[in-house]
């Protein structure tokens, strides 16, 4: 369900260089989270036969399933050019990789704009390279759709009928600028799923903010598969989080969720973050550090009562830690709760623990934080 992208769409992204130790640490850590596919990157870049030649044989070891499991399937992406595809084929051949991700434009203009195409050559080129690539050794084929979301949609299930009477065995949908919403998704999704005989993947692009809803609903509508990176790293606004859509699935019933071992995340996340040279928000969506912290009083005095109130999931099932803090936010509750850890006895006076209540949030205030054991212990 979960075609990992972080090597390839990740490392096309602006200033992004990873390194061949992070690139193998990257591959490691997403197999053992049980990814399914694994775009290793794309024909003519540096060091990719190498590193094809690595993966094949250190990922199957590490993916769920002990020595029973298979790792993720491996794949390179190319353009929809015939010698592009061709020498893809080779690595196919070779053994290093099991699947050849193709994109073809599909909308007029980037038909017309990039190859000076109409439909028709359009038509003809899909065909033409899909079958030369299959001719050549490439038994797997995913057509990826460019700019589905500009495309007239009758001329891009024209394209998918081609590539898949080709032998294409997978069609990709590529909301290339980010443009569909989860209710244009839905209807895309349906509609291609109705009328192809082969499984349909989406690849959304992040630039209004949608593609992890957009990946979602893709799969509740029917797809397959959908393309995910590391923090959704990708060209200008990245393409859907793989932590985000991978926690979501996990959260579901059956075993599309339970396939997916999510405590690879953050140590994914970071290592990717360093990697291009970037930070990951405290805040971020399943990965960041202050996701399982609270210090308001109705957030603590929940969590005290039964953590499931105000978590989605177990802090432990991301490797992460809950932690509750005491500062100006903080209610009665809260300060009792960190007194009774801290060895303080209950204040006895009749308002006692309201005027240690109010020093804990005047110091907070003061501070501008939450305080440490240190600084509460001296205010309570």
């Amino acid at each position: 369900m979960l075609i990992d992208s972080t090597l390839r769409e990740g490392a096309q992204a602006y200033g992004v260089y990873f390194g061949e130790g992070a690139k193998r640490r990257m591959a490691e850590l997403l197999s053992a989270a049980g990814v399914d596919e694994l775009e290793c990157g794309w024909m003519g870049q540096p060091g990719l036969e190498e590193f094809l030649a690595w993966a094949a044989g250190a990922l199957p070891a590490l993916a769920p399933g002990g020595t029973d499991a298979q790792g993720p399937a491996l794949s390179v992406w190319c353009p929809c050019r015939e010698a592009d595809a061709k020498a893809a084929a080779k690595l196919a051949q070779g053994g290093l990789i099991s699947r050849l991700n193709i994109g073809a434009p599909s909308s007029a203009l980037h038909r017309e704009k990039r190859l000076g195409l109409g439909l028709p050559e359009m038509l003809a080129r899909i065909g033409s390279v899909v079958g030369a690539a299959r001719s050549d050794g490439a038994t797997y084929i995913s057509v990826g759709l460019e700019d589905i979301s500009r495309a007239d949609p009758d001329e891009a299930l024209a394209l998918a009928r081609a590539a898949v009477a080709a032998g294409a065995a997978r069609v990709r949908l590529s909301d290339t600028v980010g443009l569909l919403t989860p209710l244009s998704t839905a209807a895309l999704v349906r509609r291609f799923v109705a009328e192809l005989p082969v499984p349909v993947a989406l690849h959304a692009h992040n630039d209004m903010g949608m593609a992890a809803a957009n990946a979602v609903t893709a799969l509740q509508c029917g797809a397959s598969f959908v393309d995910v990176s590391a923090l959704g790293l990708g060209e200008r606004a990245g393409i859907a989080p793989l932590e985000q859509v991978a926690a979501w699935l996990a959260r579901q019933n059956g075993s599309q969720g339970r396939r997916y071992d999510l405590s690879h995340l953050r140590a994914l996340c970071l290592l990717a973050a360093q990697a291009a040279k970037t930070t990951v928000s405290r805040h971020r969506p399943v990965v960041g550090e202050d996701i399982f912290a609270a210090e308001s009083g109705i957030h603590v005095h929940g969590l005290l009562r039964d953590p499931a109130l105000f978590e989605p999931f177990a802090p432990e099932t991301v490797g992460a830690t809950r932690r509750m803090a005491v500062g100006a936010k903080s209610g009665g509750a809260a300060v009792a709760a960190a007194a009774e850890r801290l060895g303080v006895a209950p204040g006895t006076p009749p308002g006692a623990d309201a005027d240690r209540l109010d020093r804990v949030r005047a110091q907070a205030q003061r501070l501008g934080r939450p305080l440490t054991d240190k600084e509460l212990l001296a205010v309570l």
